[in-house]
This record gives C-alpha cells, sequence and structure tokens, in this order.
C-alpha cells in the first residue's frame, strides 16, 4: 500500500541541510542528531544545535486524509509559517499543515562565551497523499504576505540598530579605555621625566659647584634668560588665549551637537510612533481585508445557492412545461380520434338517410303496385303514407348512424326484396315498419351518442384550457420570479465588485505604505552606517593625533626640564660666583667662566630648539583651529586632548614664570 510522503526543502535564512523526502507510514519523530540516529535523506533528523532531541512529531491521519505536526515540548518551540505552536517546554495540540507551508524548528541562539550564532532549522514543505496527488496548497493573501515580509524586515531592522547599538557601545568603551590608557601613559612620562630632570639637575648643580665665573658674565646670562623668559611667557600667554577660545568654541559647537543628537532623538521616537500607528492600522487593514474576504466568500455563496435555485426552477419549469406539451398533444390527439368518430357517424348517418329514401321509393312503389292489385289493401297503404310522414319528419333529426345499422338495413332491403318477389305483399308492410322503427330507435341512440362525444369534447377542451391558462401562470410567475433572481444576482456580482474594488484600493495604499516605510528604514539605516564609518574615521584621526600629541608631548617636557636645569644651573651659578667673589684664586675664575660660556652656548642652541618646537605647536595649533571650523561629534574628545596638553605645557612653563 502507497503511504504519504513528506518533502522538506532548505529556505535561504536555513541552517543548511539536504532535502529530505520523509514517508509517514507512522508518526515520524522531528530532533537534533544522536549516536543512534544520525542525519539521511529519508528521515527527519538534523544536525542542528538548536534542536531538541523529541523536538516535533508529523504524520499522515488516513481517516480524514490530512497532516498533522505537533510540538514535543521543545525548548526553542516550532513555527508553522511563523505563528508559534506552544510556548516553552510545552506540548502543542495537532495542527493541521498544507503543502507550501513554512515550518521552522528552533530559533538563531548565540553563545555568550564565543560570540557565535547558531542557525534554526526553516523549511518549506510539501505534502503528497499516498495516491501521488499534492494536498492543496496553502495560499494565503497577497496582504499577508505583505504583512509577514514586512515583519521580517522589522525585525532585520531591529537586528541592524541592536548591533549598530552595540557597535557604539564598543566603540565609547574603546574611546573611554584610550583615553584612560593615554592618560596614564601621560602620568608615567611625566613621572619619568621629572625624575630625569632631578637627576639633571642634581648633576648641573654639582658641575656648577666644580666651575667659577665672573660677575659680567654672569650678568649678561642673566639678562639674555629673563628676555628668553619674557618672550616664553608672551608665546604661553598667547598660546592659553587661543586654546581658551578654541575651547569655547568646542564647548559651542558641543552644544550644537548635543541639541542635534537630541533632535535626532525626538526624530527617532516620532518615527518609532509612526511606525507603531502604521502597524496598527496595517492591523486593521487585515482585519479589514480579512472581513472583506469573508463577505466575498458569503457572497459568493448566496450566488451559487440562487444560481442552483435558479437551475432547479427552470428545470422544474421545463419538466412542467414538458408535461403540459404531452398533455396537450394527447388531448390533440384525442379531439382527432373524436373528430374521425364524428365523421364516420355522420357518413354513416348519410347512409342510412340515403337507404330510408330508397325504402322511401321502394314503399312508394309497393303501394301503386298494391293498388293495382287490391283495393282492399287501402289500409295498408294509409299506414304506410302516415308511416312515410314520420320517416320525412324524423330525417332531419338524425344526426348519426352505426355501422352495424347500415350492414342491417342492407340486409333487411336485401330480403325485402326477396319477399318481394315472393309477392307476399301483406307481411313486407309490417316489416317495414318494424325497419323503421328499429332505424329510428338507432338514429336516436347515434344521436345521443354523438351529443355524449361532444359534451366529453368540449369538457376536454374546457379542461385543456385551464390547464393551458394554469401553466401560462406558472410560466408567468416563473419568469418573474427568474427575473427577480437575474436581479439580484447583478446586485450581488455589483456588490462583490464594489468590496473587491474597495479590498484592492486599501490594498494598495497599504502596499505603498509599506514601500515608504521600507525606503524610511533603508534610508535611515543608510545614515546610521555612515554617521558609524564617519565615527570610526574620527576616532582612528583622534587616536592617530592623541599619539602624535604624546610625542610630542615627550619632546617638550624633555626641553622643558633642560630648561629648567639649565635655569637652575644659572642660578647656581650666580650663588657660585657671588662666594667665589671673596677668593683669591683667579684661576679657578677664569675656568668657572669658561665653563660658563660653553654652558651659555648651550643654552642658546637649546633656546633655538625650543622655539623651532614653538612654531612647530603654532602650526599644529592652526591645524586645529582648521578642524575646529568643520563640526564634528569627536570635537569633544579633540578639545580634551588639548586642553590636556596645553595644561601639561601651563604646569611646566609655571615653572619658568
Amino acid at each position: 500500500m502507497p503511504s504519504a510522503l513528506a518533502v522538506f526543502t532548505c529556505r535561504p535564512n536555513s541552517h543548511p541541510f539536504q532535502e529530505r523526502h520523509v514517508y509517514l507510514d507512522e508518526p515520524v519523530k522531528i530532533g537534533r542528531s544522536v549516536a543512534r540516529c544520525r542525519p539521511a535523506q529519508n528521515n527527519a533528523t538534523f544536525d542542528c544545535k538548536v534542536l531538541s532531541r523529541n523536538h516535533a512529531l508529523v504524520w499522515f491521519d488516513h481517516k480524514t486524509g490530512k497532516f498533522y505536526l505537533q510540538d514535543t515540548k521543545s525548548s526553542n518551540g516550532t513555527f508553522i509559517n511563523s505563528q508559534r505552536l506552544s510556548r516553552g517546554s510545552e506540548e502543542s495540540p495537532p495542527c493541521e499543515v498544507l503543502s507550501g507551508d513554512i515550518i521552522q524548528f528552533g530559533v538563531d541562539v548565540t553563545e555568550n562565551t564565543r560570540k557565535v550564532t547558531h542557525g534554526c532549522i526553516v523549511s518549506t514543505i510539501k505534502l503528497f497523499l499516498p495516491d501521488g496527488m499534492e494536498v492543496s496548497a496553502n495560499t494565503p493573501s497577497m496582504y499577508s504576505q505583505e504583512l509577514f515580509q514586512l515583519s521580517q524586515y522589522l525585525q532585520e531592522a531591529l537586528h541592524r540598530e541592536q548591533m549598530l547599538e552595540q557597535k557604539l557601545a564598543t566603540l565609547q568603551r574603546l574611546l573611554a579605555s584610550t583615553q584612560e590608557a593615554s592618560e596614564s601613559s601621560w602620568q608615567a612620562l611625566i613621572d619619568e621625566d621629572r625624575l630625569l630632570s632631578r637627576l639633571e639637575v642634581m648633576g648641573n648643580q654639582l658641575q656648577a659647584y666644580s666651575k667659577n665665573q665672573t660677575e659680567d658674565g654672569i650678568r649678561k646670562e642673566l639678562v639674555a634668560l629673563t628676555e628668553d623668559k619674557h618672550n616664553y611667557e608672551t608665546t604661553a600667554k598667547e598660546s592659553l588665549r587661543r586654546v581658551l577660545q578654541e575651547k569655547i568654541e568646542v564647548v559651542r559647537k558641543l552644544s550644537e551637537v548635543e541639541r542635534s543628537l537630541s533632535n535626532t532623538e525626538d526624530e527617532c521616537t516620532h518615527l518609532r510612533e509612526m511606525n507603531e500607528r502604521t502597524q496598527e492600522e496595517l492591523r486593521e487593514l487585515a482585519n479589514k481585508y480579512n472581513g472583506a474576504v469573508n463577505e466575498i466568500k458569503d457572497l459568493t455563496e448566496k450566488i451559487k445557492l440562487a444560481e442552483v435555485k435558479h437551475d432547479d426552477l427552470s428545470q422544474k419549469g421545463l419538466n412542467e412545461k414538458k408535461e403540459l406539451q404531452l398533455k396537450i398533444e394527447e388531448m390533440e390527439e384525442k379531439e382527432q380520434a373524436l373528430q374521425a368518430r364524428i365523421e364516420a357517424l355522420q357518413a354513416d348517418n348519410d347512409f342510412t338517410n340515403e337507404r330510408l329514401t330508397a325504402l322511401q321509393v321502394r314503399l312508394e312503389q309497393l303501394q301503386e303496385k298494391s293498388i293495382k292489385e287490391n283495393n282492399s289493401l287501402g289500409d295498408g297503404l294509409f299506414r304506410s303514407a302516415s308511416l312515410e310522414n314520420q320517416i320525412d319528419a324524423k330525417e332531419c333529426d338524425m344526426s348519426d348512424t352505426l355501422s352495424p345499422s347500415k350492414d342491417k338495413s342492407s340486409d333487411d332491403t336485401s330480403e325485402m326484396d326477396r319477399n318481394l318477389e315472393a309477392g307476399d305483399t301483406e307481411q313486407v308492410i309490417p316489416h317495414l315498419h318494424r325497419e323503421l322503427q328499429e332505424a329510428q330507435e338507432l338514429a336516436n341512440t347515434g344521436k345521443q351518442k354523438c351529443l355524449e362525444l361532444q359534451a366529453l369534447l368540449e369538457e376536454e377542451r374546457r379542461t385543456n384550457r385551464q390547464q393551458t391558462e394554469e401553466s401560462a401562470k406558472q410560466i408567468r410567475f416563473l419568469q418573474t420570479q427568474l427575473a427577480k433572481l437575474q436581479s439580484d444576482m447583478e446586485a450581488l456580482r455589483e456588490q462583490r465588485e464594489n468590496t473587491i474594488s474597495t479590498t484592492r484600493e486599501e490594498l494598495y495604499s497599504a502596499q505603498e505604505e509599506i514601500l515608504l516605510l521600507r525606503h524610511a528604514m533603508e534610508a535611515s539605516t543608510a545614515e546610521r552606517e555612515r554617521e558609524i564609518a564617519a565615527l570610526q574615521g574620527d576616532l582612528s584621526t583622534v587616536t592617530a593625533e592623541l599619539d602624535k600629541w604624546r610625542q610630542t608631548a615627550a619632546k617638550y617636557e624633555v626641553e622643558i626640564s633642560n630648561l629648567q636645569a639649565s635655569f637652575q644651573l644659572q642660578s647656581q651659578h650666580q650663588e657660585t660666583a657671588s662666594q667665589l667673589q671673596g677668593t683669591p684664586s683667579y684661576n679657578d675664575t677664569q675656568n668657572l667662566l669658561s665653563d660658563l660660556r660653553q654652558q651659555y652656548e648651550q643654552t642658546e642652541q637649546e633656546k633655538r630648539s625650543i622655539n623651532d618646537e614653538l612654531e612647530q605647536c603654532k602650526v599644529n595649533l592652526k591645524l586645529l583651529q582648521e578642524k575646529g571650523s568643520n563640526p564634528s561629534i569627536l570635537q569633544p574628545v579633540q578639545a580634551i586632548s588639548i586642553g590636556l596638553f596645553l595644561a601639561l605645557l601651563y604646569w611646566c612653563f609655571g615653572q619658568l614664570w
């Protein structure tokens, strides 16, 4: 005996698997592969981690001829056309499946440790009966398909939005960690430079104490150092003023960015509300569409019933018409038979009249003969004359006679001739009287029969006329009912067409709204992706600038430490010179002066290098100002980095002031 067949075909968004051909001789288990049951093309076992071992059952009911699917307490659920059969870890009731349904076993699961997503099984099922015929496919309405696609698009958009939020959170964490690392590295560099500068200062002090210098050289060197200090202070103050202006500009732009961010959030909230309202309108349109479909089904059923009723009435009218036509034909045949019988009776009557005239002539001849032969027969002639008068009176009343009277009259005439030939004239007259009486009786009976036949004919005609009138009335009634049914059918057709047209218009409007929403979602997604790309580019730029400023800060710290050491060395030289003024050792003083000159030349070189570095700093500040003219969401980060660097410069140069 052939078995029912279920074919599972993999869909693009499914965990990959080969097409399965499963024969449903008995309920088939659907589940995850284990050691005892491996995946094959003739079973419903899948190598997928999101499925349970006993996930669901599918079977064919031979009594009802339907296919059923049941969820057997699976952890991730079973879905038919995105509708879950049961809640978590509960057994669902049997649900009928049709050919073309989308069956989903489980949901996508993401591991937190490795961040790996395991896909679920999504397949299109085709069902075949034991006789090889495919089960009627599930043909949902266009609007339902559009709703399903829209739900899929919304889910994808929400997923993309969640991914974008995760990426933004990751970027923010990366930026915070980068800032913390830069601050910690700066602090370490600053501490290290402080220690190095302290060591250098101590070494310079030791060298200064071991050298002598004249008072004029020391005075000149102090004047030069004072001028350099004034120049450095002026340059630093100007730089600080520019940095403060840039900070104010950055704060203003930050407020503008915050306002734009709040506006964007308001717009996003508005779009979400519009999306919710649109979903509610779509649900209302779906309900209206389903109601219209039900009304169309009801109207179609009414039209079918009216057509069946119309066909029954038409068939009944045709049958009654045929019966009436048969009855009319039968009555016409009866009428023709009666007419033929009447004509036959009239012919018999005519023949009887002819025989009576012949008898009358014969009687006249016999009377003349009897007068000549015997005058005693006068009484008989008188009676024969009276009989002749009676026969003449009865001739006009006779209308028909029977055919047997014709034969009998002919036999009597032939017999009378034989008797007359014998010459028995006395017996002929009574015999003729009897014949006349019998003929009269036959004529009366024929007349009565003719009257009865005419009455029957009239009654049949009257009955036929009544039946014809009744049939005409029924035909008119059926025609009126037919016209009424036709008008009702036209009204129902118009109503159905109007309903279909309104439903199509609503469907088209819903499709247009869906397209608009889809375009808006795509535009918002593209805009978010562009913003993320811009943020990533700005982040890389900021990271590069941070590295650059870190290197520059390290150089400035080294130079500042050198300047501090030189200033401390000069002050120590002054103290040493004041101490050495009272000593008589001239050679020692000359040696100290030469050492101071060398140190002065070294200080001049360091001053020139510092001037070059300051020029480079000015160029960098100009670049920062140019970048500040272009608004960016990462300007607060740049401002913070610049502020930190300038604070570091201020702290370093503050010791010189």
